[in-house]
C-alpha cells in the first residue's frame, strides 16, 4: 500500500464515524424543565429531540416507570395524559424494533399540583 492510501485509511480511522459513537444516540427533553410544577388534571406537552443511534428505532414514553406510548417521530412534542397530584418522572428511552432499550434516554421530574 502506498503512503497516500495508508494516510487516507489512517485519517478515516481517526476522524470517521465510529460505530460505537453512532450506537449511543441521544435524547433531550426541553420542556417541561427538570423540577417543574405542572397542572394536575391537565395534559402536559413534552418537547424533545432524539437521535436513536445505530441500533435504535423509536422511543418509549414512560411515566413513573410505566410505558405510556411508542413514539416514532424523532423531534417534536408529545402529550402526556393528566397526572394526579404529586411527584412524577417522565422519561423517553430509545428502543430497538423489538422494543429492547438501547441505553440512551432522558427523564425529567415534575410535580403536579
Amino acid at each position: 500500500m502506498n503512503n497516500h492510501a495508508m494516510a487516507s485509511v489512517l485519517l478515516a480511522m481517526l476522524f470517521g464515524a465510529h460505530p460505537a459513537i453512532a450506537a449511543n444516540g441521544k435524547v433531550t427533553i426541553s420542556s417541561p424543565a427538570e423540577g417543574a410544577t405542572v397542572a394536575a388534571g391537565q395534559k402536559i406537552k413534552l418537547s424533545y429531540m432524539a437521535d436513536t443511534g445505530y441500533e435504535g428505532d423509536h422511543l418509549h414514553l414512560n411515566v413513573d416507570g410505566k410505558r405510556m406510548d411508542v413514539i416514532r417521530q424523532l423531534k417534536g412534542t408529545v402529550e402526556v395524559d393528566a397526572l394526579a397530584p404529586g411527584k412524577h418522572k417522565l422519561c423517553l428511552a430509545v428502543n430497538t424494533k423489538g422494543h429492547v432499550p438501547t441505553g440512551p434516554g432522558a427523564c425529567v421530574n415534575v410535580t403536579a399540583k
